[in-house]
């Protein structure tokens, strides 16, 4: 063996260009879990990490072996020598060893066997490596990443759209309605009693607003949404949390909703079609978040035909609908979602996509059937 590293998202890339069905989630689970301590240093520690947490099958694992024992025997860059001045000593408290790994530091040489349990590696790890998974899966980049040395901090954030843009973009969401006490002073309202009566004897109070917009989210959950899992957490905390929304509920389908809607994200828990609509009240709006077959690249009728039923279902019950997509829009044309996106506003999830989605849920959208070029 020739190298004493593994860039572990070189591991992770390679495993899904060879078919395994990996997503930001499962990526996100061994950082976490190689961050806490586990797996790190010890190369068969590691391999078994990796193996529980990725691999499901025989034929799986044969492939997982055969990539993990090529990464190792590949040779490594030489690393560019650190600069005096990062070597001086840092006043600030000194960083856990579990908060990062520095791949600065010298490994020890590995001489063994491939069998040897003490084979140490230092992980090459990367600062934005939750983006470069959420990005590859979108321009279908799987095998041209560049990957650098720094060290590593495991994020919460990473584009199209951060955790603090959707928070903005759902406070956008407003049906402000007057409600409970009067204890707001109406200014014209009491203006025109004065100049009614010609004095003022008491204001004239109203109730304070109170935004009573209430949102659905119907979120494509499995297949190919996998890696853009996080992100749907991501829309459903922060429209639940940081909207201000008067009511924000969740429910989940796969590729298409038919029959059931489900309450979990494993959708386990599932309620039939009819229920699920009647229970949207008036004031609701519906976002469904789904690549729509974009992320495939394919053409599926039959997920045509279905979703075009649902949607007219979804129609009965709300007034206002978007369609919210991760893959970019110039990934949609030739696939399921270029037909899809004729039946409703559908945008893409950009900071951009998700405001015009927004403006969508509000009726302040002008949606045509002609919106982006490939449509001409």
């Amino acid at each position: 063996m020739n190298s004493d590293e593994l860039p572990l998202l070189d591991l992770f890339n390679r495993l899904r260009e060879h078919g395994l069905p990996l997503g930001l989630d499962e990526y996100m689970l061994a950082l976490r879990t190689i961050q806490a301590g586990f797996g790190a240093g010890d190369r068969r520690a590691l391999e078994q990490l990796c193996r529980t947490l990725w691999v499901k099958s025989d034929d799986e694992a044969r492939l997982f072996h055969r990539l993990f024992a090529q990464l190792l025997a590949q040779p490594v860059a030489p690393r560019e020598p650190a600069p005096p001045e990062a070597l001086q000593p840092s006043e600030g408290p000194a960083a856990e060893p579990s908060q990062v790994l520095s791949s600065e530091q010298p490994a020890p040489v590995y001489s063994g066997g491939p069998t040897a349990p003490t084979a140490l590696l230092t992980l090459t790890l990367e600062t934005d490596e939750p983006a470069q998974v959420v990005q590859a899966v979108r321009r279908g980049v799987h095998s041209d990443w560049e990957m650098g040395r720094p060290r590593f901090s495991l994020l919460t954030e990473y584009f199209p759209v951060t955790r603090r843009q959707m928070k903005q973009s759902w406070r956008h969401l407003r049906r402000s309605v007057r409600e409970g006490p009067p204890e707001e002073l109406d200014v014209a309202a009491t203006v025109e009693k004065v100049g009614r009566e010609g004095i003022l004897l008491e204001p004239v109070l109203v109730p304070r607003r109170t935004n009573r917009a209430e949102l659905v989210l119907l979120v494509d959950q499995g297949g190919s949404m996998v890696p853009f899992h996080a992100l749907s957490r991501q829309l459903v905390e922060t429209a639940r949390r940081g909207g201000r929304l008067g009511r924000a509920g969740v429910y989940y389908f796969h590729d298409y909703p038919t029959g059931y809607l489900y309450c979990d994200p494993a959708r386990l828990e599932a309620q039939p079609l009819p229920d699920a609509l009647a229970a949207i009240g008036p004031r609701a709006a519906a976002l469904i978040v789904s690549d729509a077959g974009a992320a495939r690249g394919n053409f599926d009728s039959e997920r045509v035909k279905c979703t075009q039923e649902f949607v007219e279902q979804l129609r009965q019950v709300v007034r206002y609908y978007a369609w919210l997509n991760p893959m970019p829009h110039t990934r949609w044309s030739g696939t399921t979602a270029a037909e899809i996106a004729r039946l409703l506003p559908m945008f893409e999830m950009s900071r951009h996509g998700l405001d015009a989605a927004v403006d969508a849920l509000r009726g302040r959208y002008v949606y045509w059937e002609k919106m982006y070029p490939w449509m001409m």
